[in-house]
């Protein structure tokens, strides 16, 4: 790494003074002289009329449509999507000034960089033995691989290990420099073989467009058709994307990502005129991965195979990238047919068939939801309650305070959904258009018809009660006239529904409807933890505004020391969240 911060600010200072930005970024973009600065089209988003700015004179740039902007770094790594250290030595390479290095990262960065010579002279050895290779070559194009596909991918054949070592040696590379790449191997007695003899071979490529890695694939009889380079100096499968440095232009441009398993599917996409295509070198994806791909789109498609391996690993990855979840940054979910992977699904179909399934896509929300619902396999009100379990445990992997209460909103109204369409069954209930109408703000109308029906419950939950604003204006009104008449002496509504002449009949009607469907069956257990499910459900999302609404004061606050006031309010409504999330059946 770097030695220090100064060392970075020096670098910069020296590459400031002299390389022009105008000129370091005019690489990549079409830049018009105007007044004292530069414009041009941006090359992070879309537009006709250039809103791009380079200043010289301060050597920065900012683009007034997307508002990205900084130094020659920060233009680097986002263009390029390079780490820090990639970024400061690709600017080293251009301008000719070295970087300041520690003793310890200038031998491992010597090292890595030895290795990665022998990897790139050893993948010019197996493109040239590709074509001369017929059975290889035969094999590729009876997969419909095309020519200008191999090219690109610079796909190759590995000799035997007699042959690569001859090749190298002759390029002036030590047999003991060749053993620290793991393009040889040792047998069990203690002999060195070739990793990828008489393979197929697929170099991978790091975000700085170095060899750091191979993929093969064998065209014999073997038990393993794929191998992968082993975990390196340099090659570390979470920080990869096979097939980012190929498609690069084509992602780019279409601001589209597909996600799937492996090389072939890549390339096959490819060869059919889907060209916006990477994989993970293996069916697991890194927080790294992840935000790579949301660089170039909000939302990648994860396309994996339809095997149940395949629908396996979207799950796990559904669940994972929870956390990095961010306002705008998701993935969708492309559903392959069974048995089959975009590779096999390409090789009676066409690229618009191939469309077809991705307009199909599912998003992430839906995924999680639907992997809630499958877990729930009875209808007794434990099971339907455990749904509020799972939901919380998902909305508490989410760091992002907006998407996680966004995700507890769409989880709750999904479940509203599936217990009424439980219930339906049940009842045997047919009018679909009544039905939807009723189950629009379900839960506020649940609350109504508990405080309603169930006089108890206006005394032993009485300041819970009184404390639920409801958001819609009918409901709230209508709770209003219900808390209005309460007294100890009230008779339920079937007792004297002139008590509540007030609401409107339709209203009644559904509370009514949803007493039989809900309600009516439970014994007083249950009911208790039905409405304790349902205060939390409409108090949670208040208070988390609520406390968001403290948090704003507190960071804004000019005293030097929080009001003890403010600090008590904020903490008692954070107990109170966490109570609510973490709250267990009885």
């Amino acid at each position: 790494m770097i030695k220090n911060n100064n060392s970075v600010n020096q670098f910069l200072t020296e590459v400031n003074n002299k390389v022009r930005l105008s000129d370091f970024i005019g690489q990549f973009v079409n830049l018009v002289e105007r007044g004292n600065s530069f414009v041009g089209n941006c090359p992070f988003h879309n537009e006709k009329t250039p809103s791009f700015n380079v200043n010289n004179d301060k050597s920065l740039f900012y683009c007034f449509g997307c508002k990205a902007g900084g130094n020659i770094i920060n233009f680097i790594s986002k263009y390029k999507n390079l780490q820090f250290v990639e970024s400061l030595i690709y600017i080293s390479q251009y301008s000719g000034i070295p970087y300041i290095y520690n003793q310890k990262t200038s031998k491992i960065s010597s090292e890595a960089k030895l290795l990665t010579n022998i990897l790139c002279k050893s993948n010019t050895l197996f493109k040239e033995l590709l074509k001369k290779e017929t059975i290889a070559y035969k094999y590729l194009k009876k997969r419909g691989i095309t020519d200008d596909a191999l090219k690109i991918f610079n796909i190759g054949y590995a000799p035997d290990h007699k042959n690569l070592l001859k090749y190298l040696e002759s390029d002036g590379f030590s047999f003991d420099e060749i053993k620290k790449t793991d393009l040889l191997i040792k047998n069990t007695k203690g002999e060195f073989f070739g990793r990828f003899s008489n393979r197929i071979t697929f170099p991978i490529y790091n975000f700085s467009n170095d060899i750091v890695g191979f993929g093969a694939r064998t065209i014999q009889d073997s038990k393993i058709k794929y191998i992968n380079s082993q975990e390196s100096l340099v090659f570390k499968k979470s920080q990869l994307l096979y097939g980012l440095k190929e498609n690069l232009e084509h992602i780019r441009s279409e601001k589209e990502i597909f996600l799937v398993e492996g090389y072939m599917d890549v390339i096959k996409l490819y060869c059919s005129g889907i060209k916006n295509v990477v994989s993970t070198l293996g069916t697991t994806l890194s927080e790294m991965q992840l935000k790579k791909m949301w660089n170039f789109s909000d939302t990648p498609y994860i396309c994996f195979d339809g095997d149940d391996a395949g629908q396996i690993a979207s799950k796990k990855i559904a669940e994972k990238v929870l956390k990095f979840l961010l306002p705008g940054k998701s993935l969708k979910f492309v559903l392959i047919p069974e048995n089959l992977d975009p590779d096999s699904f390409l090789q009676n179909k066409r690229k618009d068939d191939f469309l077809v399934l991705k307009k199909k896509a599912k998003d992430l929300s839906m995924i999680i939801w639907e992997g809630i619902e499958n877990s729930i396999n009875s209808d007794t009100p434990e099971s339907i309650a455990l749904i509020d379990n799972k939901i919380n445990d998902i909305v508490k992997k989410i760091d992002d305070v907006k998407v996680s209460k966004e995700y507890f909103k769409f989880l709750k109204s999904q479940k509203d959904n599936f217990t009424w369409n439980r219930n339906k069954i049940k009842t045997g209930l047919k009018q679909k258009s009544y039905l939807n109408k009723i189950i629009e703000n379900i839960n506020e109308k649940l609350f109504l018809v508990m405080i309603i029906f169930y006089k108890d419950y206006l005394t032993d939950y009485h300041e819970e009660i009184f404390q639920i604003k409801l958001s819609n204006e009918l409901l709230e009104k209508a709770k209003t006239e219900v808390l209005k008449n309460y007294t100890v002496e009230s008779k339920f509504i079937l007792e004297g529904e002139n008590n509540y002449k007030e609401l409107a009949p339709n209203l009644l009607s559904e509370i009514k409807e949803l007493k039989n469907t809900h309600t009516s069956s439970l014994n007083e257990e249950e009911k208790k933890v039905f409405f304790r499910q349902i205060l939390n459900n409409l108090r949670l999302p208040n208070l988390l505004e609520e406390r968001k609404l403290i948090e704003k004061q507190m960071v804004e606050s000019s005293a030097k020391v929080i009001s003890a006031n403010l600090l008590k309010k904020y903490n008692k409504i954070s107990y109170e969240i966490k109570n609510i999330q973490n709250k267990s059946l009885e």
